[in-house]
């Protein structure tokens, strides 16, 4: 009964804010008069909703103002109510106020600045474009194929029994002045993809991209529309109770695109301003996806000493598909056609020491994984850090390849310690609660990314631009800035930040040399070998300060100036606002969406920014240097006090292990149930003939298995009469001088 009158009673109250009555009128009325309240309505003419035959595209429902818009259409006596009353500041139903109704979002129109638009998942399609070569896509190899069905950690090598659970081969890792990288298909990107732009042009699309250059501006797109969702780590043991659960601070780093301009279509290339250079695990992530993909002899041949041997480079296979204004490319690494959706991406997985110390890996290579759990040391440490630092990259490159899963290779550049499977299905339940949340997610992320870049596009068209976005702002909004790119004078800033570290066009001062000083003396008229008179003057207090002056200047100059950033063309800034509408409530919060009867919609507002070109300039170098500033890590002369606690103890525990990389197999002992198999469809050999003498070497009376080193046999006198015909023969065997063994 309770639980009924409770449910009346809300109800009730709903009803009544609906119409615009307070509770506490309604009990003050209640209070001064014996009659019963009755609610009533006030009209506003002017804010009617208009008619479906003109507008048929308007959502009814209430409409959001900002808050700064509704600080201007108040009433200062309303405002000064609202101040004493004591709410909470910034929160939205402060502002809530009856205008214009959200406009539902148009695909065929763009879209105004200013304005509140509203989409949801069902509002675009996403196909698949062409046909998949899937039967030339490479399978696994080694035995790895039974990792894909068996949830956890595989460990190649048991820590108790030290018997290996697959090929010993995979074991050590071929560095990369041992593999001959020409021999592997080279990258090519979006804008150089000739069928990914055939495409594009067919369908009459605007956009072409791959996974790597669109996962990273994804990603802050999803940080602006998720409400601060984090990433669900409840699964992991206790000792991560009191760890951070958000996303890394690499995850937070501004992503920048570059939009290249071919004769309609837009591509979108990762920049590489700041990425001059691959780093020890991308440029090892090639040669070990050949390794977990061929066999022993095949992955023989891609070394530099038989690299000779392999007469055609093998074609990338990719999926392509369409959605919005996007043809989209992926790349299949592996299949399995017993997987649900056939194909997964690999990924090899550096280990901690790695990724903290990447500049010093030769030194960090000794740190080990050991144990399953733990905070050191352990597959447990590495699926934590990955949950919140690549995970969301992983599951928007897989959603985009249509894959089922990941294959995660774990090392340390020296040596292989295990592997594991993730599914798509898990990864969603770790980052979105479920898999009809990251569905929904994901569809809307691709929209709102279509309309932003065809406003930049209008804005600048037939023109090659940067595009940067950086969701962690201080308004908590998707701030988007966009640049004019002059490839001529980035050229010049990407060598000098090579050289120098600085992104800049200006050369870098250097110290005079004494024979240009004397150069330049005797350019002025000036005795280059005269000496100061000591008896001169002395230097006057002016001089001094003159003197200090100088040296501050020279210690306070600001590196903001010296970024290179394209001024001769205006830097444009806009600003994306969001919220969320969940079955026709508005909230702020994360959403997990419990069935397809749940109704998600982001309502979302683009506004450009009208401060003066110079304070936007400023703003936007101070961007740019925290790109090229972000990754800086300690270099191998960095003294041992200036390093970050963490990187002390990696390099300490690297040094205390680095033998274990080095261990001699003295006697390899590989698990015989799990033979791997390298035929490529067939998981089982019971149709091959097994040999009858196969078992005989395995028995330890054979004399098959003995050593050469060994001496001859003189504990077996009768082993030789039995192997000898004659029985004379043993005399002469007695006769030879057996003291004297040959010298070794």
């Amino acid at each position: 009964m309770s639980s009924r009158l409770f449910a009346y009673s809300r109800a009730r109250t709903v009803l009544w804010r609906r119409h615009g009555i307070s509770a506490t009128a309604l009990r003050f009325t209640s209070s001064t008069s014996t009659d019963k309240p009755v609610p009533t309505q006030t009209t506003n003419h002017t804010d009617a909703d208009p008619p479906a035959t003109e507008q048929p595209n308007v959502v009814a429902s209430t409409p959001l103002y900002s808050k700064d818009e509704a600080d201007a259409i108040k009433p200062s006596s309303e405002k000064a109510n609202d101040d004493s009353s004591g709410k909470k500041s910034g929160s939205r139903f402060e502002f809530v106020r009856e205008r214009e109704p959200i406009v539902v979002h148009d695909a065929s129109q763009p879209i105004k600045l200013g304005k509140w638009y509203r989409i949801d998942a069902n509002m675009m399609d996403y196909n698949q474009v062409g046909k998949s070569h899937i039967n030339t896509v490479p399978r696994l190899a080694h035995g790895l194929e039974r990792v894909l069905f068996s949830p956890g950690v595989h460990l190649l090598q048991d820590p108790n029994s030290r018997v290996y659970n697959f090929d010993p081969y995979i074991r050590g890792i071929t560095q990369p002045d041992e593999f001959d990288f020409d021999k592997l298909t080279p990258y090519i990107t979006s804008s150089k993809d000739s069928k990914l732009i055939k495409y594009a042009r067919e369908r009459k699309k605007r956009f072409v991209g791959s996974t790597s250059s669109m996962t990273h501006v994804l990603s802050h797109l999803y940080f602006a529309i998720s409400g601060g969702k984090q990433p669900d780590i409840s699964s992991m043991s206790m000792r991560f109770a009191d760890m951070p659960s958000r996303f890394t601070r690499g995850m937070r780093y501004p992503a920048s695109i570059a939009l290249r301009y071919n004769d309609g279509v837009y591509s979108i290339d990762a920049d590489k301003s700041f990425d001059v250079k691959d780093s020890i695990l991308s440029v090892m992530g090639k040669s070990l996806e050949k390794l977990l993909t061929s066999t022993p002899s095949e992955f023989e041949m891609y070394k530099k000493q038989n690299s000779w041997k392999v007469k055609e480079i093998p074609e990338e296979n990719y999926h392509y598909v369409e959605a919005e204004d996007f043809i989209l490319r992926s790349q299949l690494d592996c299949r399995d056609d017993r997987l649900p959706r056939k194909t997964f991406d690999l990924k090899t997985r550096g280990s901690l020491a790695i990724r903290m110390d990447l500049d010093n890996h030769e030194v960090s290579r000794g740190y080990q994984i050991k144990t399953m759990k733990g905070r050191m040391q352990s597959f447990e440490r590495e699926y934590y850090d990955m949950v919140r630092s690549a995970f969301l990259k992983y599951n928007f490159q897989v959603r985009i390849g249509n894959m089922d899963g990941i294959f995660v290779a774990y090392h340390n550049t020296a040596r292989m310690f295990g592997f594991q499977y993730i599914s798509r299905r898990e990864m969603d339940e770790v980052l979105y609660g479920n898999e009809l949340t990251g569905n929904h997610m994901f569809k809307m992320i691709l929209l709102l990314l279509s309309k932003m870049l065809r406003t930049v596009t209008d804005q600048y068209p037939e023109t090659d631009v940067r595009v940067t976005f950086n969701s962690f702002t201080p308004d908590h909004s998707l701030s988007m800035w966009v640049e004019v790119i002059d490839d001529e004078k980035e050229a010049i800033a990407v060598k000098m930040y090579q050289e120098t570290g600085q992104y800049s066009v200006n050369p870098a001062p250097t110290a005079a040399t004494p024979e240009a000083s004397k150069e330049a003396a005797s350019k002025e008229g000036v005795d280059p070998f005269a000496t100061k008179d000591p008896l001169g003057a002395k230097p006057t207090e002016t001089d001094a300060e003159n003197a200090l002056l100088d040296e501050l200047l020279d210690e306070d100059v600001d590196p903001v100036e010296d970024v290179y950033v394209n001024s001769d063309h205006p830097i444009q800034h806009y600003r994306m606002e969001s919220f969320s509408t969940l079955n026709n409530q508005d909230t702020d919060d994360a959403i997990t969406l419990r069935d397809q009867t749940d109704e998600w919609s982001i309502n979302w507002s683009l506004k450009k920014s009208t401060a003066p070109p110079d304070e936007l300039v400023r703003h936007y170098r101070q961007l740019r240097l925290k790109q090229s500033t972000f990754f800086e890590r300690p270099s191998a002369d960095t003294p041992e006090e200036e390093l970050a606690p963490l990187v002390k103890v990696l390099r300490r525990l690297s040094r205390r292990n680095m033998w274990m990389n080095n261990t001699p197999r003295e006697r390899v002992v590989v698990n015989k149930s799990r033979i791997p198999d390298y035929a490529p469809l067939k998981h089982h050999r019971a149709d091959r003939p097994v040999k009858a003498s196969s078992p005989k070497p395995r028995h330890r009376s054979s004399p098959k298995p003995m050593l050469k080193t060994q001496p001859a046999p003189k504990t077996q006198p009768t082993s030789k009469p039995q192997s000898t015909p004659k029985p004379q023969s043993t005399p002469k065997t007695q006769s030879t001088p057996k003291t004297q063994p040959a010298p070794a």
